[in-house]
């Protein structure tokens, strides 16, 4: 860098601290440069400090319980949306895994899926009926509410043997949920309860709120900033009355 950028930047920094001595300490130059009005200065200095310590302790204090109180209103809706989340997905189970396909239709964990429409496997019927003449085999899958759904298997590409043993693991993973059913309705009503203790948990939420009630009260009955302030009013007013001037 030249000498010139730098003898610049020298004279906007000495222009900018001075202009800004200038604003702090309103007045003439001895005022606010003159060693004669150094203690006239550190007398303001001194009353513009403590106004602004007492107001940044009161703040600092205020936040922190202003924080605590976001923290527990952020950790009471987690706890909620954890425990609606739980219900929601043992009310309504994905899929799982995938356990085997045959043509169309999908065997999965908790779902069968023929095509693109999805099954719940607790309460489905199973059956096979065969066509040997044409060499064709038939599963039928039958909704809990009666509807049917049907895929055939040409015996060319799929076996009678292997449609068969297929048909037996799509009756066994529905007999298996629908034994499961008891449990799961248990554990339906205890996340449902979980949720509900979730949702009355708020102590921590209100206890918070209260510490900030009683925080920002005893700011304001404190005596002491209303003090503070009352002083630095009187050094603006002694200021003024020596150079026609009133700080800020």
């Amino acid at each position: 860098m030249s000498v010139l950028w730098w003898v610049v930047t020298l004279v906007v920094l000495v222009v900018g601290w001075t202009a800004w001595r200038l604003v702090r300490y309103p007045g003439r130059w001895a005022h606010a440069f003159h060693e004669a009005h150094r203690k006239d200065r550190r007398a303001l200095d001194d009353a513009r400090s403590a106004v602004r310590k007492l107001r940044n302790a009161a703040r600092r204090e205020t936040w922190r319980a202003w924080g605590k109180v976001k923290r527990a209103e952020s950790a009471h809706r987690r706890r909620v949306r954890q425990a609606e989340a739980e219900l929601e997905r043992r009310r309504a189970p994905d899929r799982g895994d995938r356990v085997h396909q045959l043509g169309a239709i999908t065997l999965y964990e908790h779902a069968v899926v023929v095509s693109e429409d999805e099954l719940p496997l607790a309460g489905l019927h199973v059956r096979i009926e065969l066509a040997r003449a044409e060499h064709v085999s038939y599963v039928y899958l039958t909704h809990p509410d009666g509807q049917d759904r049907m895929q055939s298997y040409e015996g060319e590409e799929f076996p009678e043997d292997t449609v068969r043993k297929f048909s037996v693991q799509l009756h066994n993973a529905a007999v298996a949920a629908h034994r499961s059913r008891g449990s799961r309705e248990d554990d339906i009503a205890a996340l449902e309860a979980a949720l509900r203790e979730a949702q009355e948990a708020t102590g921590p939420v209100e206890a918070a709120r209260e510490r900030l009630d009683e925080t920002r009260a005893r700011h304001s009955a404190d005596p002491r900033l209303p003090r503070a302030r009352a002083a630095l009013d009187d050094a603006r007013t002694q200021w003024q009355d020596l150079t026609g001037r009133r700080p800020l």
